[in-house]
């Protein structure tokens, strides 16, 4: 090898090992020079907030077929509201059923108001999973959720099991025909926005005013709603009177009989008892008196055409 040659060879060798020796410096500095973060409740709060907000990692696979539905699977960085509500707590969510389109979004601000607040989604949609579309749910999850009250509330789901709102078999031990039509827990009580009714006047008041919304819609018993108008009972409810009684008043809460049944509260036999009109702070030690005028709380109408003084009012006034 010639002088020239190794001589080129040695000047390449120096300068790589310059080139590391600074390379090597350099990075040192820089280490030096870093500052370790100083820990303060202001950084907690934004380490915190950073984390709440975290957003799932969703991969999406569009499904074959008409509807232009996706097979989605998610991760999500924690259970129950916060994952459902990834979707459901955007006001936009609706979908499209034959002509209309329903919505689907949870109002997160009144849910956090209500009486289950603290109840994850799946403690009331319990075959539900973290899939969209919910595809491994039931075919009736609104029954599902409807029902599921069950669970936390044993002894109400045992006096509804008793009246005439649960499923009864056929004598043949059929399912009940009438099933379909009678409601559930949800039907009632609602949804997402359940009032606090424990130590909470405000909420009591606002439940005793929804008997229509509750018991008078139509589907269930718009007619009884409808003639509800006796003075001291149905028409001093619907102009709101705080202490006039609503169909549960008399009817019951959970156990709701026929007035045929000899257990109902009211039964004609029955209308005296404590737990009827002669309840404390309506008509107590009133006996069975009152059975003359129970016709007329909810047949005040009826009674009246028949009254040949009302009818003549009618004819001279011109009322009909």
């Amino acid at each position: 090898m010639s002088p020239a040659r190794i001589e080129r060879r040695v000047l390449v060798a120096g300068i790589l090992l310059v080139v590391t020796i600074i390379a090597a410096a350099l990075t040192t500095a820089v280490a030096g020079a870093q500052v370790k973060p100083v820990v303060t409740a202001s950084t907690i709060s934004t380490v915190t907030a950073s984390v709440t907000t975290i957003t799932p990692a969703v991969v999406a696979t569009q499904v074959a077929g008409g509807t232009g539905g996706y097979a989605m699977d998610f991760t999500l960085p924690t259970f129950g509201k916060s994952g459902c509500l990834v979707c459901h707590g955007d006001p936009n969510l609706v979908v499209a059923q034959g002509d209309a389109t329903h919505s689907f979004w949870v109002d997160e601000a009144a849910y956090n108001h209500s009486a289950h607040a603290t109840v994850v989604c799946t403690g009331c949609h319990t075959d539900y999973g973290y899939k969209a579309p919910h595809g491994q749910a039931g075919e009736d999850w609104r029954a599902v959720a409807k029902q599921s009250c069950k669970n936390c509330h044993p002894n109400e789901f045992r006096d509804w099991s008793l009246g005439a709102h649960a499923p009864v078999p056929t004598a043949d031990r059929k399912p009940d025909p009438k099933a379909a039509n009678k409601p559930l827990c949800g039907d009632c009580h609602g949804g997402h926005n359940m009032v606090v009714l424990k130590n909470n006047p405000a909420g009591q008041a606002e439940v005793h005013a929804q008997a229509q919304q509750m018991c008078g819609r139509e589907g269930c018993h718009a007619d009884y709603w409808a003639n509800y108008n006796d003075y001291y009972h149905g028409a001093a409810y619907k102009t709101g009177a705080a202490d006039a009684p609503t169909c549960w008043t008399c009817h019951g809460t959970h156990t709701v009989l026929k007035s045929s049944d000899r257990f109902s509260p009211t039964n004609a036999a029955n209308l005296g008892a404590a737990n009827s009109c002669g309840t404390p702070g309506c008509h107590a030690e009133s006996g069975s008196s009152l059975a003359a005028y129970a016709p007329m709380i909810h047949g005040r109408a009826t009674i009246a055409a028949k009254n040949p003084v009302v009818r003549f009012l009618d004819l001279v006034l011109g009322r009909k």
